[in-house]
């Protein structure tokens, strides 16, 4: 019999093989597919890229025009066309849990598209022109508690650091602290050169750091403790490195997050985004979601974003010289700063002015003065009575002669005030600090104050 069987095609084992490879070529392929489709949900779900915020961009004046100043010298604040596709600016802030002081102040700038950082740091006694009477009330670290926290607060922290910078950042991040020493658990602890002997002991807060210098590796608990660090025990056989003074505190701050940020962006932390997740969740308030912020991350870690591609720098200060009511503080140096802005913080084409700053003065008879030629607290413009010590002739490179930012001419009914309320600070100004980088700016500091450049981490 043959029926139909002659018809049919002899299968070859080299056919069947042919076969084979097709469905594994297909199933491969099916798998990639759905991998693909995961990731791609996931990636949607964890990463979304932040719309620049919208309203009235030109807005003008700080929070203080709400309390009846008028600043008219103060002209609108620079905004328009990006320097880059992608170029942000995050104000990050960290309140203290028991004042409320923002004692840690950050203005990030993050060019995306050129993958460039510059991360700026506010000494937390910093002038700033504000109504308050007290000296405390006139420091920049003062300003989230005194409009009332909350998202009150943020925008008047805002709107001041936008009369210091010229333009308002974009967005805010107010961390819990705690985040630092989790997040460090999280990637699994990181490396730091601890720069000097660090002695301390509280023992009300049962708080001992006791580190001896060098590459140390340190878990949540131990970066914890780095970064509340604040100075050594008084008697302590290691001194007091930097005499314990808040700019001291925030180059090593500094230096300590350049070490989490080179150890975070790594591509084996990707894994944990569900971690990092829920960490930023719980500490972290913003006006960006957790999607956003992982964007930038995602950003950072694929566009290589490196951490010698990311500039910690402090704002430019002048130091106040003792036998002033305002000693201790510090006031922009302002010729640095408007370099420093235009260079690497501001996200806009058009350069920002001094026209579009309001930089306080310190004068050598205890007088304020305002880049805008008006003080907000017009009784902070008449001397007081004190006793200004004759200045020592100065060690720093000579600066041409510049007649000093104008003083308030507005009337005044009363004698200024001078705070005798404590004041949250370590310690005399940081200029007189060893190992901080002096380089003065064209604009010369008042004749009782102490000039610091461009202190940069």
């Amino acid at each position: 019999m043959t029926g139909n069987h002659g018809n049919r095609k002899r299968e070859t084992p080299g056919g069947r093989r042919k076969e084979w490879r097709r469905a594994i070529i297909l199933i491969v392929l099916a798998v990639i597919m759905v991998l693909a489709a995961t990731i791609a949900a996931l990636w949607s779900r964890w990463v979304r890229r932040p719309d620049l915020p919208g309203g009235d961009p030109n807005a003008s004046g700080g929070p203080d025009s709400s309390a009846g100043v008028d600043i008219d010298s103060v002209q609108p604040k620079v905004s328009g066309a990006r320097k880059s596709e992608d170029f942000y600016t995050i104000l990050i802030f960290g309140p203290d849990e028991t004042s409320g002081l923002t004692d840690v102040m950050m203005l990030v700038s993050y060019d995306v598209t050129n993958q460039q950082a510059t991360v700026m740091s506010f000494p937390r006694d910093t002038l700033i022109n504000s109504s308050g009477r007290s000296v405390t009330q006139k420091m920049l670290n003062a300003v989230y508690n005194r409009y009332g926290q909350g998202e009150a607060g943020v925008q008047g922290l805002k709107s001041e650091v936008a009369e210091l910078v010229g333009f308002v950042p974009d967005y805010y991040v107010m961390i819990d602290w705690q985040l630092v020493g989790e997040m460090v658990d999280a990637i699994g602890g990181v490396w730091f050169d601890i720069p000097y002997h660090m002695d301390y002991d509280d023992p009300y807060q049962d708080l001992h750091i006791h580190f001896e210098p060098g590459n140390t590796f340190l878990n949540g608990e131990d970066a914890m403790k780095v970064i509340r660090w604040r100075h050594n025990n008084y008697g302590s056989p290691y001194g007091n490195p930097g005499g314990g003074s808040d700019i001291t505190r925030i180059e090593m701050r500094n230096d300590f997050l350049k070490a989490v940020l080179s150890q975070t962006l790594q591509l084996k932390n990707v894994t944990k985004i569900g971690e990092l997740a829920s960490l930023f969740g719980e500490r972290v308030t913003s006006d960006l979601t957790i999607e956003n912020l992982f964007w930038f991350g995602s950003q950072a870690v694929m566009g290589g974003l490196s951490v010698d591609d990311v500039n910690f720098v402090t704002m430019p200060y002048y130091g106040v010289a003792q036998g002033n009511p305002y000693y201790g503080r510090v006031y922009p140096n302002q010729s640095a700063l408007l370099e420093l802005i235009n260079e690497s913080l501001n996200p806009f084409v058009d350069e920002v002015t001094l026209n579009e700053l309001d930089l306080i003065t310190v004068n050598s008879n205890g007088t304020l003065s305002s880049s805008t030629g008006v003080l907000a607290d017009p009784s902070a413009g008449v001397p007081s009575v004190v006793s200004t010590p004759r200045p020592e002739p100065s060690t720093q490179p000579s600066t041409p002669a510049v007649s000093p930012p104008p003083q308030s001419s507005a009337p005044v009914t009363q004698e200024p005030e001078v705070s005798q309320e404590p004041v949250a600070s370590e310690g005399p100004a940081a200029s007189q600090d060893p190992g901080i980088s002096e380089q003065p700016g064209t604009d010369p500091p008042a004749a009782a104050s102490v000039p610091t450049g461009l202190a940069g981490a």
